[in-house]
């Protein structure tokens, strides 16, 4: 697994991709050599809600020249030195002009922050800010501020004064968005939809650690659903899918990222509070054995499930990550910092989560009075465990879903469903029959 995993994730991270256009295309051709895909394709101007399809970016050359004529930025050299999405540009400016043009850092003073502007038209250029700051030792007296206050500037600016020559030699052209979907077909008509974006120019963390993650698990999932593997741009292609394809078979959607770092697996939990998803994955998580933290909806980070939890669209979405972490959108996220045994725990909790949902099943309680725990395995000499267990029964209503007895009362998932199927063996618990569940309203769109 870890070589094909380092395999993937290199490849891709050398393709100069964005959202649109010939480097995505490219890495969409590569994962289509690894699995079987179905491209979506949104062309360049296409509504989507409050958003816009943007143009393709076609990007040959940029540079900045300082007064004395050299290049302190190369695009050729380094594609991170420009913002992506910037406009065509040639001309002189001043240094205070250039400033408001340019971008690093604070973190990481020795890289080269990645930047995009996609739906603005604006320039700009990306430099390490040891490049553009110095140490200030010569500042003195300070600096007034309105409230009267004084300061020494910690940094001045290392270039000089003078017109600097910018270059960009940019286009915007009518293109198509394509969004790859790679399907796993099961027995029941249900759908459960995995997200990893794949527009960010060489970061490998930030996300190819999830494409290479969901790429290596496509092969194991084994689930009554039908489970889509989603690769698209972030935010603007989750938008596409949501808006442009029928949502009335699925049940949930999780989106992964950042998962190559050994930071402890975060947790951000859907709009909707009491989605079982929420508990489902809590469970999952359990089962790793391993710490992880949990968020509510994108009040950490965000990506992909945002869209799908709009109330108006009603789709419970999650999203798995191990945020933060210090390389994030800067040249030093690069292949040879990834931790692949972290990945490959990303890829045991998500099978896990779905082998979770698949079990899942609202019990019924058939007997009064207490359980006798004893004559089920589940008696122990910790008192609040085995409380946890009445409560356990007495909460079961023939309403209430075994994950959210089990998230309830802190009883391992896979403990609790092989008593519960004892007691069902004994008829002393039956399962409720669940209706399908109302379709969806979505606004379909036809695409060339």
């Amino acid at each position: 697994m870890r070589e094909h995993t380092k395999n993937i994730i290199e490849t891709l991270t050398n393709m100069n991709a964005c959202l649109l256009g010939e480097g995505y295309d490219t890495r969409l051709e590569f994962i289509k050599q690894l699995v079987d895909i179905e491209v979506i394709e949104i062309p360049s101007g296409t509504e989507l809600g409050t958003w816009t399809v943007p143009q393709e970016w076609i990007i040959r050359d940029a540079w900045v020249k300082d007064p004395e004529g050299n290049k302190i930025a190369d695009y050729q050299a380094n594609p991170l030195s420009l913002v992506v999405g910037s406009i065509p540009m040639h001309g002189m400016v001043s240094l205070e002009e250039l400033r408001k043009h340019w971008h690093y850092s604070e973190e990481m003073p020795d890289a080269t922050p990645y930047v995009f502007k996609y739906y603005t038209e604006e320039w700009g250029f990306c430099f390490p800010k040891n490049v553009l700051k110095k140490v200030n030792e010569e500042a003195v007296g300070g600096i007034k501020l309105q409230d009267g206050k004084e300061f020494i500037p910690k940094t001045a600016d290392k270039l000089k004064e003078g017109q600097y020559e910018i270059f960009i030699d940019s286009e915007f052209r009518k293109g198509n968005m394509k969004l790859g979907v790679h399907t796993i077909k099961g027995k029941s008509e249900r759908e459960i939809l995995l997200f990893a974006h794949l527009d960010h120019p060489f970061q490998a963390n930030d996300n190819l650690s999830a494409v290479a993650c969901l790429l290596d698990i496509a092969s194991k999932i084994k689930s009554d659903k039908t489970v889509k593997i989603i690769f698209c741009p972030e935010t603007i292609g989750s938008t596409g899918y949501a808006l442009t394809q029928d949502l009335s078979k699925v049940d949930f959607v999780v989106a992964v990222d950042i998962c190559g770092n050994k930071n402890s697996i975060l947790l951000q939990k859907s709009f909707g509070k009491e989605a079982q998803i929420n508990r489902v994955a809590h469970l999952a998580l359990q089962s790793l054995g391993e710490t992880y933290r949990k968020g509510e909806f994108r009040n950490t980070i965000g990506s992909d499930e945002g869209v799908f939890n709009d109330p108006l669209i009603g789709i419970p979405g999650i999203m798995f990550s191990r945020w933060p972490y210090a390389e994030y959108h800067t040249s030093e996220d690069t292949a040879d910092k990834i931790d692949y045994d972290s990945i490959e725990t990303m890829g045991k909790l998500i099978l896990k989560l779905i082998e979770i949902w698949d079990k899942d099943f609202i019990p019924k309680r058939e007997f009064k009075g207490q359980m006798m725990r004893s004559r089920y395995g589940v008696q122990t000499e910790n008192k609040q465990l085995n409380l946890s267990w009445d409560y356990f029964i007495y909460a079961m209503d023939g309403k209430k879903y075994l994950s959210e007895l089990c998230a309830d009362y802190g009883i391992n998932f896979d403990f609790a469903l092989e008593t519960v199927i004892k007691m069902e063996n004994d008829k002393k618990i039956s399962r409720v029959s669940v209706g399908k569940k109302p379709k969806q309203k979505t606004r379909k769109q036809k695409h060339s």
